[in-house]
């Protein structure tokens, strides 16, 4: 045998290349076994649709099948480790630091917390203490600026200015206040801002009923669901102009009847349609776990959560009806299945339940309707009533 020194250097390169293989598949190995324990695996989700792909292959090669399940999903464990092996081969030496540093930042990252709502308040010293209020125009109210002879014209014009864009009735009384003074300028600025508001109103009630109009008038078959839509969009349209004291007192009556008919027309539409879609999510959880059957399914159940959300508005606001018009039993009605239909999302309706029982004198029932619900303590406006009742 010829004992050169190429055949000895040629088996270094073997010793060499297997210890390069050995660190490789070790590392490998580490790098795939903490990232299953780092990040999810897999949803139930996942796995139904990887099956489902899975039996779309079946008549295909085992190894386009070990291939194509290596691949289904994210954080899969194959995949992962033939990365982190072929990497390694791929890059000796330099790729054992680099592979190692991955898994030392995996170890030690920390993702910082994002709060995507952040219109909120600091909850925890708002528990403690109210809100401190300050006046942006001096002492004195709003009214009595408007009805103030020494208030400057800047001054009242600024305030006008900040109500132009709220259709509150507070602001709205504030607004009217201005219809006798003295001042043309004041006078026709406050005639503008109520005109506006009147009018933006009055453009969105005349396109629904238009729409009703064009539906009905159909030769075909007309779509009882845009009627619905629109009907909706009409009591709440209706209600905003009682609500907001915009309409004269002798077209209140008028328009509170109108609420009632046109939520009447949206509930045959949409109270239906519970039961309706409640069926179709039992059909796609009986017909299997396919591809088609879990995108209906996702499809009806956020297509039910509209449909409670539109519901329990239309029973909420059929109470407030209700209540405005003197029949509180009929309203305690209406409230308590808006109340149910939100189940866990209802801390708004809890202020209308508790105006009502504290109108029939159930004060018990108030008491237990505000220290029981949760949330109202941080809206402002209801902090002084809240902590007045669990003081009781």
């Amino acid at each position: 045998m010829i004992n050169s020194p190429f055949i000895y250097y040629e088996h270094h390169v073997h010793i060499l290349l297997l210890i390069h293989l050995l660190i490789s598949l070790l590392v490998s190995l580490l790098i795939s076994f903490y990232a299953l324990k780092r990040f999810k695996k897999s949803t139930k989700e996942i796995d139904m649709l990887d099956a489902h792909r899975l039996r779309s292959i079946e008549d295909k090669s085992w190894f386009f099948k070990f291939l194509y399940r290596a691949s289904l999903h994210k954080n899969n464990q194959i995949a992962i480790f033939l990365f982190s092996f072929l990497f390694n081969i791929s890059v000796p030496f330099l790729g054992y630091f680099f592979t190692i540093w991955v898994f030392w930042y995996m170890v030690n990252v920390k993702y910082e917390e994002k709060i995507i709502d952040t219109n909120i308040l600091d909850l925890d010293e708002f528990q403690e203490s109210f809100l401190e209020v300050e006046r942006l125009f001096g002492e004195g109210s709003m009214i009595n600026i408007m009805n103030n002879d020494y208030i400057p014209r800047a001054k009242k014009l600024k305030a006008l200015s900040t109500l132009a864009d709220t259709n509150s009735p507070v602001s709205l009384q504030v607004v009217k206040q201005t219809l006798s003074s003295k001042d043309d300028e004041i006078r026709m600025f406050g005639y503008a801002i109520i005109n506006k508001a009147e009018t933006a109103i009055n453009k969105k009630i005349d396109k629904n009923l238009e729409i009703i109009a064009q539906e009905r008038a159909k030769k075909e078959k007309m779509e009882e669901e845009t009627i619905a839509a629109a009907a909706k969009e009409l009591a709440h349209l209706y209600w905003e102009m009682v609500y907001a004291e915009l309409a004269h007192e002798s077209l209140k009556v008028s328009f509170l009847s109108s609420v009632i008919i046109y939520l009447g027309i949206a509930k045959e539409y949409y109270v239906p349609q519970l039961d309706a879609i409640l069926k179709k999510i039992q059909q796609c959880e009986a017909e299997g776990k396919a591809l088609t059957h879990l995108k209906q399914l996702r499809k009806e159940r956020t297509k039910l959560e509209e449909t409670y959300a539109i519901c329990a508005s239309l029973f909420s606001l059929m109470g407030r009806v209700y209540m405005h018009k003197g029949d509180y039993e009929a309203a305690k009605a209406e409230l308590t299945v808006a109340k149910e239909l939100l189940s866990e999302r209802s801390t708004f309706l809890i202020p209308y339940l508790a105006e009502l029982y504290f109108i029939t004198k159930k004060y018990h029932v108030v008491h237990t309707l505000i220290t029981k619900a949760k949330g109202l303590k941080y809206n402002a406006k209801l902090y002084p009533i809240v902590q007045q009742w669990r003081g009781a």
